[in-house]
């Protein structure tokens, strides 16, 4: 019993911050650039004493928009649908001649379920559908004319969320994620065949039985990367450097695609990489694909050990630039994600100036797991 107490009080104390001070600095940057735009354009269209009243909302909007932008509060159809029917129904029940208690009682209790009921619940909504409820009499005076402000407010902010978000490298609104994989199947990703599916987040969220503000696909990302970290735990650290080739074969820009074609035959290889200068900088890769659109074909049987490529043609015409690479502390847990999930056969390895120390391919990859697999079975 004492324990839970103690636990009980602990509960008030403030919950750690999980976002770096630098987008707390973007946010406020954010909301100082749009709220003097949302006040004059009020004083301009209803004057001082109006604009005092119906700004407050907007500043509550203001830090979702630009705070929490991926959540389902903050979208655009929460926030411009959320306002007008709030606003719709304040001043519907402020011409009513009810007292004003109940008045705002019904405004605020019928605001929640119309919002929940059209999937735009968008809490600064509420209380702008008690200011229209129980406003000053200048305020009621407008009757629907307060739909005019209240829906300039809305746009506004959103236009304005929408073009500082994007600009300062925060997606709004929070698109989608991608379903399909990158061979256009039906099947899941590689990564994903033994993980959950959004059933299994669906059952997760109905039977947690709370409203949760985080997006489905959000939820899924978080613990995705939370059974990242915590495989990341269990394997220890392993990286690129445990697994990785260091006996690599390469070729400048300026081969011919020639001599890159049998040098894949003969070492039974599918990609090569590009480096130049005498530090060996990785500046692309070739593979047999990028190699094969530039052969020129003979008639008759093709042989595919006698390849006729167009003459002239070099590496830095055709080579795929830049590269994904890794470098030699990538932890081992985000290769499987690079060699499965991205649909990638091999991944060069660089060091900090970018020159080219090895390469680290499917077949590397699985080698790592076996042996990793091999160490956790019982003895």
């Amino acid at each position: 019993m004492q324990d839970n107490l103690i636990d009980w009080f602990k509960s008030f104390v403030p919950a750690p911050l999980n976002a770096a001070p630098r987008l707390w600095l973007r946010a406020a940057i954010g909301i100082a650039f749009v709220m003097p735009l949302v006040f004059l354009s009020d004083r301009w269209l209803v004057g001082t004493g109006l604009a005092l009243q119906v700004i407050a909302p907007v500043g509550a909007s203001a830090v979702l928009v630009f705070v929490a932008s991926s959540s389902p509060f903050a979208q655009p159809w929460s926030v411009i649908g959320g306002n007008l029917f709030a606003a719709l129904i304040g001043v519907a029940l402020g011409l009513s001649g009810l007292p004003s208690v109940l008045a705002a009682t019904l405004a605020g209790a019928a605001t929640l379920l119309c919002l929940f009921s059209l999937r735009c619940l968008h809490p600064p909504s509420i209380a702008l559908a008690l200011v229209a409820a129980v406003g000053s009499p200048d305020l009621h005076q407008l009757h629907f004319g307060l739909l005019g402000p209240v829906m300039f407010n809305s746009l506004l902010l959103v236009t304005f969320a929408l073009l500082f978000n994007n600009l300062t490298g925060n997606p709004y609104p929070k698109a989608r994620l991608p379903r399909e994989n990158e061979h256009h199947t039906r099947d899941p990703r590689p990564g994903e065949r033994m993980s959950f599916v959004q059933d299994d987040v669906d059952r997760a969220l109905a039977e947690f039985g709370e409203y949760v503000d985080i997006t489905r696909d959000d939820l899924a990302r978080l613990i995705k990367q939370t059974e990242k970290h915590a495989l990341r735990r269990s394997m220890g650290e392993v990286t690129a450097a445990h697994v990785m080739s260091r006996d690599i074969y390469w070729h400048t820009p300026d081969t011919f695609i020639e001599s890159a074609w049998q040098t894949l035959q003969q070492h039974r290889l599918r990609s090569l990489p590009v480096v130049e200068g005498d530090d060996h900088r990785l500046v692309g890769i070739v593979t047999q694909i990028d190699l094969l659109k530039h052969f020129h074909p003979r008639p008759g049987r093709l042989s595919f050990g006698q390849l006729n490529f167009l003459r002239g043609t070099k590496l830095r015409a055709i080579m795929s630039s830049p590269v994904v690479s890794v470098t030699m502390d990538t932890h081992m847990v985000e290769l499987v994600y690079l060699l499965s999930d991205r649909g990638l056969h091999c991944l060069p390895v660089v060091d900090e100036q970018q020159r080219l120390v090895g390469m680290i391919t499917q077949t590397d990859l699985i080698a790592a797991l076996y042996r990793y697999w091999l160490k956790q079975l019982p003895d």
